[in-house]
Parts: C-alpha cells; structure tokens; sequence
C-alpha cells in the first residue's frame, strides 16, 4: 500500500493554519510537518489536542524559531511530499526589517528547499487580496482585478503602518515568488500555487485566541468597525470581500490534488459583499446585549469613507470559481461565528 503524502506546514499555530492543520489530520490521507517557531511555547498544547495523530506518526512537530535563516527547510523539505506556507510575520514596528524583508526571506527559503528536494511536488503559499489591490482606495475603482493584477503599493508608502508594510510585503513576495519560478524553479519538479484570500471571518480555533480591535484580519475589523462606535465616528469602514476560517483553509487543502488544480494564482471571495452597516443590524437583532454598544445602522449602501456599493470594484474569480467551486458559507453564517467568540471573550474577561 502506497504511504501517506508528507505535508510540510507552516503556520500551523496560526489564525488559519491551525485550521488547516486540523482538516489535513482530519482527512486522514495526509501526514504533517507541522512548523513551530518555539517547540515549548506550541508542542505541549499540539500533543495534547493531537496526541493520536503524535502517536501513530502522522503528526510531527519540527522546531525552526528563525525561518528567515538559508537553509533552514532544507531537512524537512527532503521528506515532503508538498508543502503549504502559511505563517506571516507581523508586528507592530520597525515593519522594513520585521515584516517585508522576512516575508519574502522565509518564501525564498521554502522555495530554494523545494528546488533541492527530491520529493516536492508542488508549493502553496497563502497569499492574500491584498496583493492584487491597492488599499484602501483601489476599492472604490470602478475597475475589474483579476489574478494578473497586483497592488502598485510603493516601498515608500509601505512603512506607514503595519497595514501598509503587510500589504506590499505580501505583494512584493508574490511577485518575487513567481520570478523565481520563471527563471530558477524551470526545470524544477514542483509547481506553486499562490491563493489571494480576502478577509478572513468565522470561529478562529488558534490556542489561545483572544479577539482584539488592534489585529489585523476579519475579526478585529469587525470588532472594530461595529463595536462601541460614537454617534460621532459613526460604524467604521469594514473591508467588503471576505470568506471563512474553514473555506479558506479547504481551498489551501484542495490545492494538494494536482490534477483537478493547477498551479498559478488564484482570487477568491464570497458573493456577498458586507458593510459594517449590515453587520450592525444582524448584531442588534440577534445579539440584544450589545445593542447598547452597536450603533443603529443607516443606508444599507454606505460602505465608510463616503462610498457606496455601486463605487466598488469588482474582482473577477471566475477562474478561482471554475477550479475550487463557489459555494462558500454566506456572510452572516460566517460573520456570526466572529461575533459569538467576541461574546465568549468578554463574558470571559468580565465586560458583560
């Protein structure tokens, strides 16, 4: 009997990489390298949760704390059969050195130790809309992006914030992921797959996950943008495209079937395009205790910064649609699963 393919993650502890992790195990089909920046910060909690999966092999936890250090795949690489890249780095300052630079460091590296290996078949990396766009006011463009779009975000403009460093790292990355396929990966027995996600809502199932207004992502835009808003500031601007923490992570999985996916980039979101307006009304009406603290809603049209819908682009994922399917969870499904972990955290923290 032919042996499980060997999926190298990274990320695995993440936001969306724990999920990933999860649906792989799940499957059964798969054996893991799952990446941990620190082994006695992660390991003992992933033991626990996957103690079967630890004992019959096919979970293995591997170390790398400096994943910007050449060479530092080669080893587990040499046992893979794909790997998925996940893992992002984030922080709050000095965003040249601590978020650009590395982003596309650690997606060198994966990709040098994929060419040196005898057994990768294919690289996903997890991309994000972010790149294809220029944000914020790309978004109120009446023009169609597609996959061949990316975002004209400046070097100079990239270190404004954390926003803007996330933004042109994941963009310059990319970019320079696909060069490295078009001159050094020829010849090469792997493909890549790069999935341009947009934000990312429902239950986040990371250790420890505490939401905050601060984190970048779906859940703290939502908190946010629609949570203890003055009459003065009015809702906040909610970003419009979005899918779920599971079918976002279920594209990442599917990307592994080589014959129904083929390599090359991709964009995705829901058909439903959201406002914190229409986020604060289902709020009001299905969560009575934070009526008080959400504003009532007004035009279902405004987006923030004085747009309306008909002032959006659009994103053509046709292509994305014809290979993974469209059938992703409608907004407020999705939505609702964010607001009921805001719910648990303060109930835990005793601010409700």
């Amino acid at each position: 009997m032919a042996s499980k393919p060997t999926i190298l993650l990274t990320g695995a502890t993440g936001s969306l990489g724990s999920t990933i992790l999860y649906q792989l195990l799940a499957l059964n089909t798969y054996n893991v390298l799952a990446v941990l920046r620190s082994y006695k910060k992660s390991g003992p909690f992933l033991e626990k949760k996957y103690a079967s999966n630890i004992k019959n092999g096919t979970l293995q936890l591997i170390e790398i704390p400096d994943m910007t250090v050449p060479g530092s795949f080669d080893i587990p690489a040499s046992k893979s059969d794909f790997i998925i890249h996940v893992a992002t780095p984030l922080t709050k300052s000095n965003f040249e050195e601590s978020i650009i630079k590395p982003t596309w460091e650690i997606d060198h590296n994966i990709l040098l130790a994929a060419s040196k290996s005898p057994s990768v078949k294919r690289v996903i990396i997890c991309s994000s809309i972010v790149a294809v766009v220029p944000m914020p006011f790309g978004l109120f463009k009446k023009k169609v992006y597609t996959e061949n779009n990316y975002n004209t975000i400046t070097p100079e403009e990239a270190t404004a914030n954390e926003k803007t460093a996330y933004s042109y790292a994941k963009t310059n990355a990319e970019k320079k992921a696909w060069a490295f396929m078009e001159n050094e990966g020829k010849g090469m027995g792997f493909d890549l797959v790069t999935l341009c996600a947009p934000s990312i809502t429902g239950k986040c199932i990371q250790e420890g996950f505490v939401p905050s207004k601060e984190m970048l992502g779906g859940t703290g835009s939502i908190y946010d943008s629609v949570f203890d808003r003055t009459p003065e500031e009015g809702l906040g601007f909610l970003y419009p495209f979005i899918m779920d923490f599971e079918d976002v992570s279920k594209i990442h999985v599917k990307s592994l079937d080589k014959e129904s996916v083929p390599g090359g980039r991709y964009v995705f979101h829901t058909k439903d395009i959201v406002s914190a307006n229409m986020v604060a009304r289902k709020v009001r009406e299905e969560f009575p205790e934070f009526k008080g603290r959400v504003l009532e809603p007004a035009e279902d049209t405004v987006l923030g910064m004085g747009k309306v819908k008909g002032d959006l682009c659009v994103f053509d994922v046709g292509k994305s649609e014809r290979v993974f399917g469209g059938e992703w969870k409608g907004w407020w499904e999705s939505i609702k699963k964010t607001v009921e972990q805001i719910v648990e955290y303060e109930r835990a923290a005793g601010k409700l």
